[in-house]
Parts: C-alpha cells; sequence; structure tokens
C-alpha cells in the first residue's frame, strides 16, 4: 500500500473516531482545512443530530466537486428539507441523486403532473427507478408512459380489484369507481 493511501486511511480514522466522540470543533476545524474524510464526518454528525441543514451546508462543497457519496448524501436532505429548487437545479446538471430524489419527492407529494414530465424528460435515467415503484398511482404513470411492464402489472391489479369488489369488497369497489378511465 503507498504512503499516500495510508495517509488517506489514517485521516478517514481520525475524522471518524472525532464524530464517535463528539470532538466537532476539532473536527470542523479538520473540515475547514480542506479534509474531506473531516467533511464528510461532520455532515454525518451534524445529520443524525436533526441538524440537517448545517449538513447541506457543509456537504455541499464536495457535492458542487463532483464527489458520488456526497452527492446522494446531499440530495436526501434536500429532499427532506423541502427543498425542490435546489434539487431541480442539480438535476437539470447531471446530478443522478438528485434527479431520483427530485422523482421521490415530487411523487410523495401527488405532483403527479410535474412528475409526468420529469419522467418523461428523463425517460432512460429514470426508468429503473419508476419500475421499482410499488405504488399504483405510479405503476399507472410507466404504463402511460408505454412501460409494457407496467402496463401488465397495472391490468393484473385491476384485474384482482375487480375480482374483489365482485366478491362484495366494498373498498375495491370504491377504488374502481374512482379509478380514471
Amino acid at each position: 500500500m503507498s504512503q499516500e493511501s495510508l495517509d488517506d486511511e489514517a485521516r478517514w480514522w481520525r475524522a471518524y473516531q472525532l464524530a464517535g466522540h463528539d470532538q466537532v470543533d476539532e473536527l470542523a476545524a479538520r473540515a475547514a482545512a480542506g479534509d474531506e474524510h473531516a467533511r464528510r464526518e461532520l455532515a454525518s454528525w451534524l445529520s443524525d443530530r436533526a441538524r440537517t441543514q448545517e449538513a447541506i451546508e457543509v456537504i455541499r462543497p464536495l457535492a458542487d466537486a463532483g464527489d458520488e457519496e456526497s452527492q446522494l448524501w446531499l440530495a436526501r436532505w434536500l429532499a427532506e428539507q423541502d427543498q425542490p429548487d435546489e434539487l431541480r437545479q442539480r438535476a437539470a446538471g447531471g446530478d443522478y441523486h438528485a434527479l431520483v430524489e427530485l422523482a421521490g419527492w415530487l411523487a410523495a407529494r401527488d405532483r403527479l403532473g410535474e412528475l409526468r414530465v420529469l419522467v418523461a424528460e428523463e425517460r432512460e435515467v429514470l426508468a429503473g427507478w419508476l419500475a421499482r415503484q410499488p405504488e399504483v398511482k405510479l405503476v399507472r404513470l410507466a404504463a402511460d408512459l408505454g412501460d409494457e411492464e407496467a402496463e401488465r402489472r397495472l391490468a393484473l391489479w385491476l384485474d384482482r380489484m375487480r375480482e374483489r369488489a365482485a366478491a362484495g369488497d366494498e373498498i375495491a369497489r370504491q377504488i374502481l369507481a374512482e379509478w380514471p378511465g
């Protein structure tokens, strides 16, 4: 192992230890001096203590520099903090994690029109995300956009709802009555 790798591991271990012992002042000083490991550990420490907005500020420079793990953390924290504008900006700049978190944020708030536009614009990138979504409204969105597997899943679900309604399930009847198309 090279000396550079050993030094990097030592910096990571030191940052990990500082965070684990709540030595946040020294951790912050190391982060301010350019230690990326200290910056990540400080951001994580802040997030663990529900200081998410501070964690966002700490991790943002690493995300801006293209660090993928930092981009993931930042995107998740931005979604948690209801900051879709920055998610949109980052997604438009090619940040995959921001795009996925934005899609999830829109879905969680039933902003299906916006989600439909986003998925249509980023179909290839979001295809996997959309395929993993269990909610019927999102399966329908995928089916409406031409996803054959989603069309099949939706047809099966509708068949089950019809069977349940025919057997007297009032909730299934109500769902079918409210089902568009």
